[in-house]
């Protein structure tokens, strides 16, 4: 094959290409596109929390505060990102929602299923990170035990409640507790702020949840709302149709009374000329009076 056919094939295969992208797209493969993008957002999240499962465990199992401080940041970075995927995605579904057609079954069972892949993701991560959430608490209770092993239960109560939300930065170390329970202070300080990032993660993710929710039944709400005005117009209209013809009906009864009318007076006119005139001829009185 020489470089010219070469060339010319080369230069067909891309105007090709280039034709079938620009032609319009049906629904379906635009739905199809958008839940191959979603997924994709959601395969990202499957893959960061591999990764963050080895990361939450290294900081249960951390000792030192330098690695309690590389590990918090390295927990909240993975979630972060996981939280980044979840909102792109919720994003991407109420764009599909907006170009979906709503007439169409189909693509409405494409954007369910999608809708509810996204809430089933987010509830799973919210479940795993419920679960890392009760582990860390569970050890800031035992490093508070140790920096205050002479606190009664409901002084611990109490205090480790007023770490976790951020009121006790840090607790006091009395001189005879020596550096273990300085180590126990360091700890509960960044597993504190660990906790109080996954309560705000836990906090976003349920507003996710519900906004994807609501982007189905926003939608179902609004194809109601159109078929009930709808009807209403319609029902209107017809109403408005049945006066009118009662208006015109009755407009026709009385013009065609107005005519029965006149011709009655005129009848009545004209029975009294004529029995003026036969009077007159018979009894030939209006000629005499006249003379």
């Amino acid at each position: 094959m020489s470089f010219y056919e070469s060339s010319h094939h080369v230069s067909f295969g891309i105007f090709l290409i280039c034709f079938i992208e620009l032609q319009p797209r049906s629904g379906m493969a635009i739905t199809l596109a958008k839940r191959r993008e979603i997924e994709e957002q959601l395969n990202h999240v499957i893959t960061k929390q591999a990764e963050l499962r080895p990361a939450q465990q290294a900081l249960l199992d951390s000792t030192t505060s330098t690695e309690d401080h590389q590990c918090r940041l390295h927990i909240e970075s993975i979630g972060s990102d996981i939280m980044g995927y979840f909102g792109a995605s919720r994003n991407m579904l109420a764009e599909l929602k907006g170009e979906a057609n709503p007439d169409d079954q189909h693509i409405q069972a494409q954007v369910q299923y999608i809708s509810d892949k996204i809430r089933q993701d987010i509830e799973a991560y919210r479940l795993s990170q419920s679960d890392f959430d009760r582990q860390m608490r569970s050890q800031v209770r035992r490093r508070y035990e140790i920096a205050h092993d002479d606190a009664t239960p409901e002084e611990i109560d109490q205090g480790v409640e007023s770490v976790i939300m951020g009121q006790e930065q840090v607790f006091s170390v009395q001189d005879k507790r020596s550096q273990h329970a300085r180590d126990a202070r360091a700890a509960v300080a960044q597993r504190s702020a660990a906790i109080r990032k996954i309560e705000q993660d836990l906090i976003t993710l349920a507003e996710l949840s519900r906004e994807v929710a609501e982007l189905v039944h926003q939608h179902e709400y609004a194809v109601v709302e159109i078929d009930k005005t709808a009807n209403e117009t319609h029902k209107n209209v017809q109403q408005a149709n049945i006066h009118l013809d009662k208006g015109i009906r009755s407009m026709r009864n009385a013009r065609k009374w107005k005519w029965w009318a006149l011709f009655i007076c005129l009848l009545i006119v004209l029975i009294i000329v004529v029995v003026a005139v036969v009077w007159c001829s018979l009894s030939h009185s209006c000629g005499a009076n006249n003379i």
